[in-house]
This record gives C-alpha cells, sequence and structure tokens, in this order.
C-alpha cells in the first residue's frame, strides 16, 4: 500500500484553514526618545545610532548600538522594546520573544508592546499565545476584534470564531473577508460531521446527484482516513468526471498519481491545480513542495518543465520562487535555481536564507564576481554575520585579491560568537590568502589556528 498520503492536507485544506485572510493593520505608537529619562550622552548616541540603523534595515548593527545602551542601563523598557524589534526584523523570534517579555516586564503591558509581542508569536505560527495576547489587546482597543475571526480559525476554536464574527457583523455591518472566515469554518465543522458520517449514506448521495461536489470530498476524506487510496482514487477520478469545471479531485489525484509511478498523470494534474483560480498560492506552493519531495522530479519531461514554468509565471512570491530554487538545485541546475532565488531575493532584498543560497551556488559554479557582488550587498544590510565575510573572503582568494579577502576575513573574525567551525574556516582563509602575498609566515602562523582549534 503507498504510504499515508495526507490527502485531506490538500482537499480540506482548500475549505478549512489555508485561504490567508487579509489582516488590518492597527496603528501602533512608536517609540518617543524624550521618555528615556535622566540619561548620559553615550546612552542617548547610541540609541539614536540604533534608531537611525534601524530605519535603513541595518537591524544587526542597530542590536549592537542597543546592547552598548544595555549594558549602560541594563533595565531599560525601551531598549528592550527596540531590541526586540530588531531581533523580530531579522527573524530571531526566539530573542525576539525574550526581550519583548522583558520590555513588557519592565514597562506594562501597553498597547505596542502587546502588539509586538503578539507578531512575534505570529510569525513563528505559535496560534494560541498569539491568541491569548490579541484577547488582551482587543481588551484595550476595540479596533484588534476585527483579527480576531481569523485568529479564532487558525487556533480551531470555531464556537469563538462565530461568536466574534457575529458581534462585528452587529457593530460593523458584513466584511468580505468576515463571510470568508465564516464560510471557512462553516466547512470545518462540516467537515467534523463528515468524520462520523457513514460511506454508504455518502455514497447514495453521490448516486442520487452526480454533481453533489461536497459529497464526493467528505467521501475522498473519509477513505483517505482509512488509508484505502484505492477508493480515494476511484472517487476522485469519478469527481472529476462529473464535475470537470472542479479542480478540487486535482489535490488528491495528483500525488496518488506521482507515488504510484504514474509520473504524466501526476504533472497534468498538478499544472491543473497550478492554472486554477480554485486555489490560492499558498496551497499551490504546498502542492509544488510536494512534488520536489517526489521521485518524480528525477524525470525528464517536458510536461513538467511546462508545468513549473507556467507556475512561476503566475506568481510573485518569495516562497514560491524559493521552492522552485529548490526544485531546480534538486535536479542538479544549479544555474535555474541561483535564478529563481534571484527571483525571491528581488522581492526581499533582506531574506538572508536566499542570500546565503546564492553565495554557495555561486561559488560552486565558480561565479564569484557574483559572490563578491551579493555578499557586499548584505554585509550592508548584516553587518554582523561572520559567514558573509567568510564567503566575500572565499571569492576574493578564487579571483586571486588576497588583500581584499584578508580585509573582509578578519572583519569577519571580530563577528564570531563562540563558532568554531566558522572560526577555522576563516583562517584557513587567511592561509590562503598570505600564501598568494608570499608570506609564509603569516600562513603558518593561521595554520596554525586551524590546527588548534581541530582538537577543541
Amino acid at each position: 500500500m503507498i504510504k499515508s498520503l495526507h490527502i485531506l492536507s490538500f482537499i480540506a485544506l482548500f475549505f478549512l484553514s489555508n485561504l490567508i485572510v487579509a489582516q488590518e493593520e492597527v496603528t501602533s505608537d512608536d517609540v518617543n526618545v524624550d521618555d528615556l529619562g535622566d540619561v548620559s550622552d553615550g546612552f542617548k548616541d547610541n540609541f539614536f545610532n540604533a534608531l537611525s540603523a534601524k530605519a535603513i534595515g541595518n537591524h544587526d548593527k542597530a542590536i549592537l548600538f542597543l546592547e552598548a545602551c544595555e549594558k549602560i542601563q541594563p533595565d531599560t523598557g525601551v531598549v528592550q522594546f527596540e531590541m526586540g524589534k530588531n531581533y523580530l526584523m531579522s527573524n530571531a523570534f526566539a530573542k525576539a520573544e525574550q526581550k519583548i517579555t522583558r520590555a513588557i516586564e519592565l514597562s506594562g503591558e501597553s498597547e505596542w508592546l502587546l502588539e509586538t509581542l503578539y507578531d512575534v508569536y505570529n510569525k513563528q505560527t505559535e496560534y494560541e499565545k498569539s491568541l491569548t495576547v490579541l484577547e488582551k489587546l482587543a481588551r484595550i482597543n476595540e479596533n484588534y476584534e476585527e483579527l480576531l475571526p481569523f485568529q479564532y480559525l487558525r487556533a480551531n476554536k470555531n464556537e469563538e470564531a462565530l461568536a466574534i464574527i457575529e458581534k462585528l457583523d452587529k457593530r460593523l455591518g458584513e466584511d468580505d473577508r468576515r463571510i470568508l472566515v465564516k464560510r471557512q469554518v462553516q466547512a470545518r465543522l462540516g467537515a467534523n460531521e463528515a468524520r462520523d458520517g457513514n460511506i454508504e449514506d455518502l455514497e447514495a448521495a453521490i448516486a442520487a446527484n452526480p454533481k453533489d461536489e461536497k459529497s464526493y470530498i467528505n467521501l475522498i476524506y473519509l477513505y483517505s482516513k482509512k488509508n484505502n487510496t484505492d477508493k480515494v482514487q476511484e472517487i476522485a477520478e469519478e469527481l472529476d468526471k462529473n464535475l470537470p469545471k472542479s479542480d478540487k479531485a486535482q489535490l488528491a489525484l495528483y500525488k496518488i498519481y506521482l507515488e504510484a509511478g504514474k509520473t504524466r498523470k501526476g504533472i497534468r494534474s498538478m499544472q491543473k491545480v497550478f492554472e486554477s483560480t480554485q486555489f490560492d498560492t499558498e496551497t499551490k506552493i504546498n502542492v509544488l513542495n510536494d512534488f520536489i519531495q517526489s521521485d518524480a522530479t528525477d524525470v525528464e519531461d517536458n510536461d513538467i518543465d511546462n508545468a513549473i514554468n507556467d507556475f512561476a509565471d503566475q506568481v510573485e512570491d518569495v516562497k514560491a520562487f524559493n521552492a522552485l530554487g529548490d526544485y531546480y538545485l534538486k535536479r542538479k541546475d544549479v544555474g535555474n535555481s541561483i535564478a529563481f532565488y534571484q527571483k525571491g531575493l528581488d522581492i526581499d532584498n533582506k531574506n538572508y536564507d536566499l542570500i546565503k543560497k546564492i553565495a554557495l551556488l555561486s561559488i560552486d559554479i565558480k561565479d564569484y564576481n557574483k559572490t563578491v557582488e551579493i555578499t557586499e550587498e548584505a554585509l550592508d544590510v548584516f553587518p554582523a554575520q561572520a559567514l558573509l565575510y567568510l564567503l566575500n573572503g572565499v571569492a576574493h582568494n578564487k579571483l586571486n585579491e588576497p588583500d581584499k579577502a584578508i580585509d573582509q576575513l578578519e572583519s569577519g573574525l571580530s563577528f564570531l560568537l563562540d563558532e568554531p567551525k566558522l572560526e577555522s574556516d576563516i583562517y584557513q582563509q587567511l592561509a590562503i590568502s598570505y600564501d598568494q602575498k608570499g608570506d609564509t609566515t603569516k600562513a603558518a602562523k593561521m595554520r596554525s589556528k586551524v590546527k588548534t582549534l581541530s582538537k577543541n
């Protein structure tokens, strides 16, 4: 039997929880620097420098200035808050949570502190925690109530979601976003009913009305829970035949076909998902990622490339381009892989993961000028990332530019935080740089450091 298909993740997902509802922003107060109180000039200089660095997106540098403030006055709520915001913007969520929580301990549960903590939990998909914070925010400012329906949906609190939607509809009138959430909740409750449903009743309903889409989907769900792949395929194909304008059967069929080795059929089903207006981008990315994990990526087939290219033409999404880059990397097509990672980086030029992937791959294909270019641009945003200095130094060494390499590598050493492997790699590159300069004494000294680190 084919291993568990997780069909619900791709079919019921469409109804239940994968629709991303636009959330209305609630304006938060910014920090008032005048509230710093009686502090030293050194504290103020570092604090203002931190705000300036944050304003241009240089969060690593902002954190360094704020750490200087923290050494001067360890228990200042506004410093902890600013550090938390910069860690959040750098995707260092654990540190962000720690700093924001500390700021709340020092300054109380103010609206803007709670809002930032809510963002921290949201980014980590810790929906129970984010919901608890959002409920506190709603008690402070009723405007936050408009975010509650979607959060209740994500936390699987269906009755609470319906109750707050009813309350908001009475106060504000109906809203398209709340209508979508309400439909999702109702579909989820319907799926819950389907768990206890009777297969025979659903089959009878389809026999009586072959156009009953909901019965097909509930039946597919029940058979998938029983790991009855043959019946899932049979019902999905029947749905596709009787309701050809519905693309929902393809969410089951593409995976079944791929795992059964029916690659051409699987690719065609996947292509229908990509072309369909019935699914959001997130669902399509899930399908793409699932495809990447399959063995079908090893198949040379124009249909695969056509499906991938069609999908790429439809989206402007960082996660999608990252997934496409991963796909081509699995196929050992590094050129296309870099091209898609670059498309993602063009949308989000502060995406450190994409920067690292492009820099490493450009070294692999000996495009050292590309490595230098991307790491130098990245260091303007991430000046405390020692790995970027290392990669830049590697590229300069490969370009026979030892002085530039030494400058970058020595800078990288100053940002190391108990990273012996990275430190060893930097010293190894410094040895290469000094070899190029003909300075055998310093080269030997660098290799001695590498040897010492290897013993630790």
